[in-house]
């Protein structure tokens, strides 16, 4: 081979390089060019869903590739949190996250995944409370009167929760710590069955997200005594907190954000963490989220990785204080 063609091959090999990857450039600017799974770890109708559906909607809307939301409900949040972690981590399954996916991390039985390692975080979307509510045949319209019951103990006292380690499931033994009373916790696989239990009769007591219980608060089907939070609801105004209500310095606050299975692809993250910015930065979005009874939050990719870190450490350190267990 002479030189002149040495170097003519060297220079088509050299452009046929440059030719793939500018089209392996362009492949991975595509993103998404299939539908992606969001996997929402609670049963329909609570407010991790409600939000999840909600942003999966903008997304399809956005990238004109369909967002199907996939719920893989049990063990308080677990199964579905192990999925996420266990998926291909191809941008292609994504997921919400939670206050009680933090939580588990200091809890006796640990999951199988940890938030800190398995995932990766995309976006905190927003601040939630709960709201102590009873069933009507319960004698007690006000916080002070239901912990008078719950001394009393001629009427037995169970609590329900969306499942063991969940913000419902603490909000009720800090309750009981504080208010040196024995409410028995009965978790549940979500916050719809315990809900359909609470208005049954089951049981008589929950802490449920404000999100899910409002309709049946407004329908009369439940009695509302206090909300978790540190404020008021503006959901409820007239319902006053824990703190002010008679138990002081009582105060549990829960979050939802969305994370992916760890080392997801770079454009992959790049799009979630900016159009997921950009949905919930939207005026339909966070008039929605205010009617839910919630708090934009919005921190991005990063801040939200710093979050969950604060979050693990701070929830630790009420799982002494409460003695929790998942057993």
């Amino acid at each position: 081979m002479s030189i002149a063609q040495s170097f003519l091959t060297k220079r088509v090999v050299l452009a046929l390089c440059g030719l793939t990857l500018f089209w392996c450039s362009l492949a991975r600017a595509d993103y998404p060019d299939r539908s992606v799974r969001l996997i929402v770890p609670f049963p329909t109708g609570g407010a991790t869903d409600i939000l999840g559906r909600i942003l999966a909607k903008k997304l399809g809307e956005m990238s004109g590739q369909s967002f199907v939301v996939e719920n893989r409900a049990g063990a308080g949040g677990n199964v579905g949190m192990e999925a996420i972690a266990r998926a291909q981590p191809d941008g292609y399954t994504i997921g919400m996250i939670i206050t009680s996916h933090a939580i588990n991390m200091s809890m006796p039985i640990k999951p199988s995944y940890d938030v800190q390692k398995d995932i990766v975080a995309i976006r905190t979307l927003a601040i939630s409370n709960n709201i102590l509510v009873v069933n009507p045949k319960v004698p007690a319209t006000t916080v002070k009167e239901l912990i008078a019951v719950g001394k009393d103990n001629k009427i037995p006292l169970n609590f329900g929760s969306s499942g063991n380690g969940t913000t419902p499931h603490f909000s009720g033994e800090l309750f009981n710590k504080m208010a040196g009373i024995n409410m028995r916790h009965v978790p549940y696989r979500g916050a719809g069955p315990a809900m359909v239990d609470l208005m049954g009769g089951n049981i008589e007591v929950m802490f449920d997200a404000i999100t899910s219980a409002a309709p049946q608060i407004k329908a009369g089907k439940v009695r509302a005594l206090a909300v978790t939070g540190e404020t008021r609801s503006p959901v409820f105004p007239d319902v006053p907190t824990v703190a002010e209500a008679g138990l002081p310095g009582y105060f549990i606050e829960g979050w939802l954000g969305m994370v992916a299975p760890a080392n997801i692809p770079a454009e992959g993250l790049t799009w979630l963490t900016k159009s997921i910015g950009e949905a919930m930065r939207s005026q339909d979005i966070q008039e929605k989220v205010e009617e839910l009874g919630m708090v934009v939050s919005n921190l991005d990719a990063e801040k939200s990785k710093q979050f969950i870190a604060k979050e693990v450490q701070k929830w630790g350190a009420i799982v002494k204080l409460i003695d929790a267990k998942n057993d």
